[in-house]
């Protein structure tokens, strides 16, 4: 029979003998650690977190929980997850069967992330992101509050499921949607509220429903004491294939939309 947790965790968390938890891991009163289990050395479960419990799908797979990840409030964690050294996922957040998150990853307040998601290193959901089954997220990638990634083409069927890629270091504004099998490029952003229904290119900016192209991001300025500032690329995080020389603000390849003139 199951009994309750001794060690670094409060006995009133409840850990299934067949579970693995590291003797520096810490699980809060009230956490509950399933069958199958692996938490490594220096994480934390917060109080309220269920990892490992089998869903209606019966899939019954090892949880993989990396060193030093942090597990908040409330998070459930399906089989079959795996999480990588220094994530953390935030309060409230689930992720389902199969979804595999990165190194130092953050998962913030209230995400899904909807089974064989793949999650790269240092990829970052800050609040209440939808992430669509089959998705992947490169690494460095910022997804805003409410974003939404789809991965239905003829909902409700489930006929041919695909997920949107996120390139790496690519941006996703507040409340925008990307629909089923498109890619966002390197670097490129998706402004707040845009739909995306086709692939955007490497460092190239889309607003609109249906989002358009605007313009490439390294053209993007503003004023700040004087001094005109080129904020982006927003990082440059030494990616296989960035330039990480200068800044650049004459894009490669110029893109102008009607009604506009370049910075």
């Amino acid at each position: 029979m199951p009994q309750e947790t001794a060690g670094p965790c409060p006995r009133s968390a409840w850990i299934a003998p067949e579970a693995s938890v590291a003797s520096t891991a810490v699980c809060h009163a009230g956490s509950w650690i399933g069958p199958g289990v692996r938490i490594g050395a220096g994480a934390v479960v917060a109080p309220g977190a269920v990892i490992g419990l089998i869903g209606p799908d019966g899939v019954d797979s090892p949880v993989q929980i990396g060193e030093r990840v942090w597990i908040g409030p409330g998070v459930c964690i399906e089989p079959g997850v795996t999480i990588g050294d220094g994530s953390r996922v935030d309060a409230g957040s689930v992720l389902r069967a199969g979804t595999v998150l990165g190194k130092e990853v953050r998962i913030g307040v209230r995400c899904t992330c909807m089974g064989h998601c793949r999650v790269n290193d240092r990829a970052n959901l800050t609040a209440e992101v939808h992430v669509g089954e089959f998705s992947t997220l490169e690494e460095h990638c910022q997804l805003m509050p409410g974003c939404c990634l789809l991965n239905d083409p003829y909902p409700p069927t489930a006929l041919a499921p695909m997920g949107p890629t996120v390139g790496a270091c690519a941006i996703i504004g507040v409340g925008a949607v990307i629909y089923p099998g498109v890619k966002l490029g390197f670097h490129s952003m998706v402004g707040a509220l845009a739909i995306a229904k086709k692939d955007v290119p490497d460092y190239m900016l889309v607003t609109g429903q249906p989002a358009e192209e605007i313009c490439d991001v390294r053209r993007i300025r503003y004023k700040v004491r004087d001094q005109w500032v080129y904020p982006y690329p927003w990082m440059r995080c030494n990616v296989p294939g960035e330039d990480i020389t200068q800044p650049s603000p004459v894009p490669r390849t110029p893109h102008k939309r009607r009604g506009t003139s370049p910075t």
